[in-house]
């Protein structure tokens, strides 16, 4: 009898791991269809290992997320929601981020601003809930606690997109266009090809081309810039002629003077987003000899100019690819810097009475 009792358990046990099997290779299906847009199909293959395996999480999460892309906001909410009161810790956090935003796009903006604060007293440093929280707050029209969100998720993980595009578009709806042109700079070097890049990169270039009251906020000093003489310099080198190449000039331009001028007036008594993180990167970059690569680099999504002269220099890409992510790259671009009496006369026209 003991002996019928093994060969039951050991052949149940053989057929859950099967089904466990199937299931997983069901669900690895379902991510693929998501990936390639077919929400629909995906679903449908969750469905089919949940009825491998009830319990299974992933299939509960990801069924909620393609409910999501589907904007099935009830369907997110209520398989988000079980993956939260499951603890399945695999996926809490993700599970929170799909459930605060279809809160969101139900209009529920408090519930989801409510639901992600009670997920950061209990997990502290994730940057997706801080970025989701300054997302909240940014449709609240909140931008300063917006702000102070997404400056939290870029300390936490300063490689993630998302979170520099809205931190940029924050800042710019609170008059701190310098600061919103670094954070598109940065958002441009993460995600340089894509449809919203180009957008990005509009919305970057109306920041230098744009006419500013001069009683504006935007030109009162803050965290010891004066944008007044900013603004004032970039006015003065406004491209004449509106074709392609004299914008990008102008652009590249500018974002050597702001970088180098920022560079020089930085000091130990110096914190926050401006001081620890863009201006180190931007000052590197700058003397790093592919500033032009770079700025090419970051334009191509926009500028025709630039993008036919990143298919024609591969070498001087792949060189700054590599400088960029290793800090290493072949010594061959140094006239990519340009003379230093650009860099001067730049600092002269910016510095002047």
């Amino acid at each position: 009898m003991k002996k019928y009792y093994i060969i039951a358990l050991l052949l149940c046990l053989s057929l859950n791991s099967f089904s466990q099997a199937s299931s997983d290779k069901l669900i690895r299906k379902g991510v693929g269809m998501h990936e390639r847009g077919k929400y629909k199909e995906a679903i449908r293959y969750y469905e089919e290992a949940l009825k491998l395996n009830s319990t299974s999480m992933s299939a509960i999460y990801e069924m909620s997320l393609s409910y999501l892309y589907l904007k099935d906001y009830d369907n997110a909410l209520k398989y988000s929601t079980k993956v939260i009161n499951a603890n399945y810790q695999l996926l809490i956090i993700d599970a929170y981020c799909v459930k605060s935003t279809a809160l969101s796009e139900l209009g529920q903006e408090d519930q989801a601003i409510k639901l992600l604060n009670e997920a950061i007293s209990k997990y502290k440093d994730e940057y997706l809930l801080h970025y989701n929280l300054g997302y909240s707050y940014f449709k609240q029209g909140n931008y300063e606690l917006a702000i102070n969100n997404l400056r939290k998720a870029i300390e936490i993980d300063p490689t993630h997109p998302d979170t520099f595009l809205l931190y940029a578009y924050s800042l710019n709806d609170t008059n701190k266009w310098v600061e919103s042109f670094l954070s598109f700079h940065f958002f441009l070097l993460l995600e340089p090809n894509t449809e919203r890049s180009k957008d990005a990169f509009g919305e970057m270039y109306d920041l230098i081309n744009q006419t500013i009251d001069e009683n504006s906020p935007g030109l009162e000093m803050e965290e010891g810039i004066d944008r007044q003489k900013l603004y004032a310099y970039i006015q003065r080198i406004k491209p004449v002629d509106d074709d392609p190449e004299s914008k990008y000039r102008f652009f590249e331009q500018v974002s050597k003077s702001i970088f180098f001028t920022l560079g020089q007036i930085q000091n130990d008594t110096q914190s926050g987003p401006i001081w620890d993180f863009f201006v180190p990167i931007y000052s590197e970059i700058l003397n790093s000899g592919y500033f032009e690569t770079y700025c090419r680099y970051i334009s191509a999504c926009h500028s025709p100019q630039s993008l036919t002269w990143w298919n024609n220099n591969h070498k001087k890409v792949d060189n700054f690819i590599a400088w960029f992510e290793d800090g290493q790259g072949a010594e061959d671009e140094e006239a990519d810097f340009g003379d230093d009496s650009d860099l001067d006369d730049n600092t002269e026209a910016v510095d002047e009475d």
